[in-house]
Formats: structure tokens, C-alpha cells, sequence
């Protein structure tokens, strides 16, 4: 940087300090806080919306049912193209225990994974403030031997005063899968069978003839 004068460095100098934490504020990576987990609400000084359903939905393309052990996408998706969503934060339950969150997530689309409840892995939130109308995330079931029924629940937030807290999915049920039969093919007899039948039924009526002809 060149300056004329001692007093123009310095001013110039004092003004980057100032700038430097802004930028490093709104660069930050955003989301989620593992405090929010427990009641999944957001700290902004709003409450929640509860007259109005929410604008987005938490979608199991897969459908309600799927092999035990499946990986499970989701997708977070903005229903009206005019109003998306610019926060997150999503669990998944089992119906039975509604307590702590099941299961781990892999890296969302569009977002980070973070640990909630003494848990590892076991929620996904936001990473930026930016709008969005679509966000896919896998999430593995706690065991390879899961047979139970799982449902999402999703925080979005619209802006700082319009948000909706603990939307539900639909559930998706984990099942084992029947083992595969193969149809047994009715037995036919065999050539050597017939040809052997056929010869005493011949010997039986020979010799009912021989008898009526005495």
C-alpha cells in the first residue's frame, strides 16, 4: 500500500482493523448451535409460527417403507418457488422415543452436519444464510438391524421472524426383507413309470379274458 504521508498510512491502517472482523462476521459459517437441539427453536426473538403450515416439507422419496439397513435420502424442499428457506436444522426419531435422535447424517447438498444431544453425527443444519428450495441429505439408520419406523423432524427458518419449529415427515418403516422361494415344478412320471403301468394293466386284462373264455 503506498501512502504520501505517515498520517494517511495510519488512518488507512485503523480503517482495515475495522473492516477486517466485519468481513470475518459475515463470512463465518452459520447454522445451527448444538444448544438448539433440545428444543429445536432457533434464538431469535420471535415465536414460532403455529397458525400457519409451514411453506416446506421434509420428503422420504423412497416411500414409507424400505429394507432393513437402507440408506434414507431426504430432501428438504421449498413448496411455493417464491418463498424459500434460508435455515435449517433436522433429526429423525424413532415413533416410539421421541427423547433423543436417531441415527447419523452424511454431508447435506447444502449444509454441515453437527452433533446434538450427546450424540455424533445425528443432526444436519445450515451452513450459510442463503436462500434455498432444495436440500438432499442422507441419513443411515442407528444399526444395520434397525426394523423399526423413523420420522423427520425439521426447523425452517424464512427469515429472522418467520420460522417453524418440529415439522413432521411422513415415517418410513425399516423391514426385513422375505427370502427369495423358487416354485417347485409339479413331478411328471416318467417314461420308464408309464411303460411299466401300461404292462400290468395289459397282464390284468389278458387274463380276465383267458378266465371268461374257459
Amino acid at each position: 500500500m503506498y501512502c504520501k504521508n505517515l498520517y494517511t498510512c495510519a488512518v488507512l491502517g485503523a480503517l482495515l482493523l475495522v473492516l477486517a472482523p466485519i468481513h470475518r462476521v459475515n463470512g463465518e459459517e452459520e447454522g445451527a448451535p448444538p444448544e438448539a437441539c433440545a428444543t429445536m427453536t432457533p434464538g431469535h426473538p420471535f415465536d414460532p409460527q403455529l397458525l400457519s403450515s409451514a411453506p416446506f416439507k421434509t420428503e422420504i422419496p423412497a416411500g414409507n417403507s424400505v429394507p432393513m439397513g437402507d440408506t434414507v435420502r431426504i430432501e428438504l424442499r421449498a413448496q411455493n418457488s417464491l418463498i424459500p428457506f434460508k435455515g435449517f436444522l433436522v433429526m429423525a426419531f424413532d415413533v416410539n422415543d421421541d427423547t433423543k435422535p436417531i441415527g447419523t447424517f452424511k454431508l447435506p447438498s447444502d449444509g454441515k452436519v453437527i452433533d446434538c444431544l450427546q450424540g455424533v453425527g445425528n443432526a444436519a443444519t445450515h451452513q450459510w444464510k442463503d436462500d434455498k428450495k432444495l436440500v438432499t441429505i442422507d441419513w443411515i439408520p442407528p444399526t444395520s438391524e434397525y426394523t423399526g419406523t423413523a420420522i423427520f423432524r425439521t426447523t425452517y427458518v424464512h427469515n429472522i421472524s418467520t420460522f417453524w419449529v418440529k415439522t413432521e415427515s411422513n415415517t418410513v418403516s425399516f423391514v426385513k426383507e422375505s427370502p427369495v422361494t423358487t416354485p417347485q415344478t409339479p413331478t411328471t412320471p416318467s417314461s420308464a413309470s408309464q411303460s411299466s403301468s401300461s404292462m400290468w394293466a395289459g397282464l390284468i386284462a389278458f387274463s380276465m379274458l383267458t378266465l371268461l373264455m374257459r
